[in-house]
This record gives structure tokens, sequence and C-alpha cells, in this order.
């Protein structure tokens, strides 16, 4: 453990989430895009594609003011699909009606959707990067005032009107959301304030942020993804792809040759956009529908494990990643980096 005294602790201990949004706000001043809990899963799907985002918040009507109950995100809607038994291996057509589902059924389904995690934007950037960290959030809602939680349950309609006829008038709240890569940029932005943290290997933040995940993955299982990234053949169909990174608590896949060469990557986040017209492409060779939904065949961002953390923030910042693979010298992955596992070691 690193002496509170060093840089990066002094610095994540005197700036503040605030300080974050506002380097944000001169870059993308965008407002808070947000959807009802009425709203279909295939138009939170769309929604996310339209608008580049990897999640949004779920809210209510909760006195005409709106409530919100969750932030939903792309590996959600792959929960969603597998919980609704959504299958290609029977030979009559995958059942698509969980995409006409109001999204509310997924709230609760999954571990990030089942408590709303929210701040002021005068939380400490270390107690923020415990929240993303320790409790595997990848998005925080932040709010100027955190409201009480009204003690009613998420139903498909509005609440118009609180059973406590003297609850006092409630503003409609000013929503911001803080992410993962919101942080990661804050901190290329000030790496001069940092200290010697940015000099760690690699190899020693591959899988870092894992230990706080035993609890509720399993030593086994935290360790197994530690040491052996999850990865499936070019020759697999998507959506295999998908399952497997559902099966091992993944957040990406690594696409290998047959040499086990890193060839491209998976993510719950290329789900976006899927409707009953697209399902079936998840049924093609993985490439083939990466390089269609994409555009085209992206490379991921890779390193090795003499890298120091310094390029392994400077590279997801640039790359518009969010993860960096730990390779071997023949190009094989040993491991994963990810935000969570950059920001982890921050904490040390």
């Amino acid at each position: 453990m690193t002496a509170p005294t060093a840089p990066h602790h002094q610095f994540l201990a005197s700036h503040t989430v605030g300080d974050v949004l506002l380097e944000k706000k001169t870059r993308n001043d965008q407002p808070l895009i947000d959807i009802h809990v009425t709203t279909t899963v295939e138009k939170v799907f769309e929604t996310l594609l339209v608008n580049d985002i990897l999640s949004v918040p779920v809210y209510r009507n909760f006195n005409n003011v709106k409530d919100y109950v969750a932030i939903i995100d792309a590996y959600d809607l792959l929960s969603s699909l597998e919980e609704q038994g959504f299958s290609f291996e029977s030979e009559s057509p995958p059942d698509t009606e969980v995409l006409s589902m109001p999204v509310a059924v997924l709230v609760g389904m999954t571990n990030s959707s089942s408590k709303l995690w929210t701040c002021q934007p005068t939380l400490p950037l270390n107690q923020l990067i415990e929240m993303f960290t320790k409790h595997r959030v990848h998005r925080v809602l932040v709010l100027d005032e955190l409201p009480p939680r009204p003690d009613i349950g998420i139903t498909d309609g509005d609440n118009s009107a609180s059973d406590e006829d003297n609850d006092p008038p409630r503003r409609q709240p000013n929503g911001r959301l803080v992410s993962q890569t919101d942080v990661i940029r804050f901190l290329l932005e000030h790496n001069h304030q940092l200290g010697p943290i940015l000099d760690i290997s690699a190899d020693k933040a591959a899988g870092q942020a894992l230990k706080y995940a035993r609890e509720y993955l399993g030593a086994t299982t935290a360790d197994h993804l530690k040491s052996t990234p999850a990865s499936i053949s070019i020759h697999h169909q998507a959506w295999s792809a998908l399952q497997t990174m559902s099966t091992a608590h993944a957040s990406c896949v690594a696409i290998v040759d047959a040499d086990g060469g890193l060839v491209a990557e998976m993510s719950a986040a290329d789900l976006r956009g899927i409707n009953p017209k697209r399902i079936h492409d998840l049924t093609r060779p993985v490439l083939v529908y990466l390089k269609t939904s994409q555009g085209s065949l992206k490379r991921p961002l890779s390193c090795r494990e003499k890298f120091s953390l310094g390029q392994i923030l400077s590279g997801v910042v640039r790359n518009h990643s969010h993860r960096s693979w730990l390779v071997d010298d023949e190009d094989r992955p040993i491991g994963c980096i990810t935000l969570s596992d950059i920001l982890a070691m921050f904490l040390e």
C-alpha cells in the first residue's frame, strides 16, 4: 500500500467530481440523455447507438418530477436477452419479444442496475474511484441535491402523485453522468501531478480491480479471469462471443486467430442498435459482424508487460478505448487491463 502522502493520493483527495465535470463540459457540453421506465428495450438499444453512449439513466415520474431509479448499460441489455432465454441454438427463430418489453424489467437484473449510484459534485475523487472499483460501477449519476428515495416500487406507468400530500415540492433534478472514462481523461490531463505511480509496469495493473470482485464472483472465478482473459476463435459466431463474455463474467472477449494471436475484441457495446430486423446478424462469424456493425474492423489496443501505467493511461484515452490487452511476444493475450484496473492502481 502506497503511503497516503504519495502525490497521486494528495491529488485525488484535493480534487472533486465537480472538477472532472467542469473539464468534461469544456470538451462536450451535451445535456444528459435519459429514458422513461416504459421505454422498450429495442428503443434503448437504438438510443445508445444514435447518441454514441454506453449507458443511460432510467427515470419514473414522481410528483411530476423525474425520479431516477437506475442506470442501464449495454451489459444489462445482454443480460436481459439471456434472462429471457434468447438463443439461436434451436431450429426455430429466436423470440424477439424481449425487445418490445419495457426497460423497467431490466432494473435489478444485474449488479450494476440493482442500485442507483449517485453523488454530489463535492465528492473527492478518491471516494469516486472507490465506487468505481470496489463496487464494479462504471458510471455515477451526479446530482446537485440528493433527494430522498420514495419508498414505492417501480412500475411501467407514471406515479404522478405521492401518498404524502404534505411532501414539499421538488425541483427537477439537474443530473449529469460521470464515468470511468471521464476520470481517466482527467488524470491524463493532470499526469504531471501524479508522481511515480505512472512508472509502474503494465503487468502489475492487469486484473487489479478483480481483487474487489472476489466477493460476488468468487475467488476461483476472479483469479481465473485475471490469469486467463476470455477469448474465442475468429470462426465463432458473434452471439458465441457474447455468451462467452457473460459466462466468464468478463466485460469483453478477445477474438484470436489459429495461433492464439489477438485479432479483434467484442463487448456488450457491440449490441447497440440491435432490432428484430438485425437480430440474425448475431449468427454471422464474429469478424463479419464486427466489420458490419462498426464499418471497419478495428485493431484492439494492446501493450507489453514492460509498458508503464502512464503509457496505458495515454493509450486508452487517445484510442478511445476501454481496455488494453496485455500480450506476449507472439501477440497472444495474457491479460486485460480495463479502466477499472487502471483506477484501482490509484487506490494503492
